[in-house]
């Protein structure tokens, strides 16, 4: 309950940026990749290898190494049974369906989320306006990507948990050269 209430928080901000920073809500494209990439880089923007208490830690601890680049897979599985509360996400768009109540999560993982929302944007605003493609070419740069993925490829399969130390302690890449 906590992780998909914390993601809903996150997509909400991302609704709330999106409105002021380009207008009508209702053109978005935050389709389930597109939100899935996004959801990964500010999971990992504020992450540090010493640290036990970043987003990486709780909730969003359940990443694996996938085609399209890294998925937390139990926010996969809530998007695709359709089980999140105030938005419905596909692959084109992001659509509220009812005024999110976040009062049941916590001020420490709110602020967690703010404040990784606010140095990703920081860093680099044009993330959240670049199409999921390139968020997922920008994702293959990351080496926790690059290792599981081909480790996971070797043993005959498409996905590989990859262990949180190792987002941790990798360099942030948040640009594509």
């Amino acid at each position: 309950m906590d992780k998909t209430l914390a993601f809903e928080y996150f997509v909400y901000k991302l609704y709330e940026w999106y409105e002021n920073a380009m207008g009508n809500i209702n053109d978005n494209d935050f389709s389930t990749l597109k939100v899935l990439k996004l959801l990964f880089f500010c999971s990992a923007i504020e992450a540090e290898e010493e640290s036990e208490t970043t987003l990486l830690d709780k909730p969003f601890n359940n990443f694996y190494a996938m085609p399209y680049g890294h998925v937390e897979s139990d926010i996969y599985n809530s998007i695709r049974k359709d089980e999140l509360q105030y938005f419905c996400i596909d692959n084109k768009k992001t659509i509220q369906k009812k005024t999110p109540d976040f009062s049941e999560l916590s001020l420490d993982l709110k602020g967690k989320i703010d404040s990784s929302f606010k140095k990703l944007l920081e860093e680099n605003e044009e993330l959240f306006k670049m199409s999921p493609l390139e968020l997922v070419e920008l994702s293959h740069l990351w080496y926790s990507w690059k290792y599981y993925y081909s480790k996971a490829k070797q043993g005959g399969s498409f996905s590989a948990k990859i262990p949180n130390h190792i987002i941790k302690s990798e360099e942030k890449i948040l640009f594509i050269d």
